[in-house]
């Protein structure tokens, strides 16, 4: 045991990362073969068992490196500058709402949804919190903080939105699931363009993971809401006009911040230990203000 818990310290984003795909497609995989069967009931809970894969594989780790405590009391603070948490719930809608303008300008027509607006979306807004918003504790609670104090900010992002998107991999085979139907490929530029995006509002927000569990909820909840209402034909030029505005927004944000750190504030911990791990630069306090704890 000792051993082993010397291997996974030592390669603690391997180890976490390895465990979220084992513990998500012991569910899904299974799920996407029974969908054909129709049988939905054992489809639906495996799913929602399954999005728990990325929170359930950081506990393991960071209990076998002696990290647990310190790190879920941050996993649950909800401390954070209050413009971070507008950013979260405003940024989902204003991104899915300039890709709607644009497919629509494009000639595709958008149907709004039977339910009254503001009941549907908080429906949905409840139902991605439950089956989105709760894989953040494992990609921004764990993975960025420690993958982002060796890559930076900007390199760490792009490692996780490429891991993020293949772990979704057994939905686009699976009928009824929202990524069944659609393209790969801009998924992926998609949701690594978003993984820029939620490192900046963790980093900003001091390692706040409630703040990547609003914006996750938020824009599942958003997209489910507008992309009922787009044409199957329209959903390729929707899902480009995503992955062009997210990329936008992420120029922005490496312009104003810079790559290493996404932020004006050090690299956050998140309760966990660095003792002895090379770091880079990007997480020391900054020159030409105070020194300020990096957690």
């Amino acid at each position: 045991m000792p051993a082993i818990a010397t291997a996974v310290r030592t390669h603690r984003f391997v180890s976490f990362v390895a465990l979220t795909f084992l513990f998500t497609w012991l569910a899904w995989v299974p799920a996407a073969l029974l969908v054909s069967a129709e049988r939905i009931v054992p489809v639906s809970l495996l799913v929602l068992a399954g999005g728990f894969g990325p929170f359930l594989a950081a506990i393991v780790v960071a209990a076998a490196t002696g990290d647990l405590r310190p790190w879920l009391r941050r996993v649950v603070s909800p401390r954070a500058p209050p413009f971070v948490w507008v950013a979260a719930a405003v940024l989902p809608p204003v991104l899915f709402g300039a890709t709607l303008v644009f497919t629509v300008a494009l000639g595709w027509t958008f149907e709004s949804a039977a339910l009254g607006p503001a009941t549907l979306f908080a429906a949905l807004l409840v139902s991605s919190f439950i089956r989105g918003g709760l894989e953040e504790p494992g990609w921004r609670g764990f993975g960025l903080p420690v993958l982002q104090r060796r890559l930076g900010a900007f390199r760490a992002s792009l490692v996780i939105g490429v891991v993020w998107a293949a772990w979704h991999a057994p939905l686009f085979a699976m009928p009824g699931s929202s990524q069944a139907g659609t393209s790969f490929a801009f998924y992926l530029v998609s949701v690594v363009g978003i993984s820029v995006v939620t490192t900046w509002l963790y980093n900003e927000s001091g390692g706040r993971v409630l703040v990547p569990v609003a914006f996750h909820s938020v824009w599942n909840a958003t997209s489910v809401f507008l992309s009922t209402g787009i044409s199957g034909d329209g959903l390729l030029p929707a899902e480009a006009a995503l992955a062009a505005a997210a990329w936008l927004f992420v120029g922005v944000l490496v312009y104003r911040y810079g790559a290493a750190r996404l932020s004006s504030k050090p690299l956050p911990t998140n309760g966990l230990s660095f003792a002895g791990e090379r770091t880079r630069k990007a997480e020391l306090p900054r020159e030409d203000g105070p020194a300020r704890s990096l957690d």
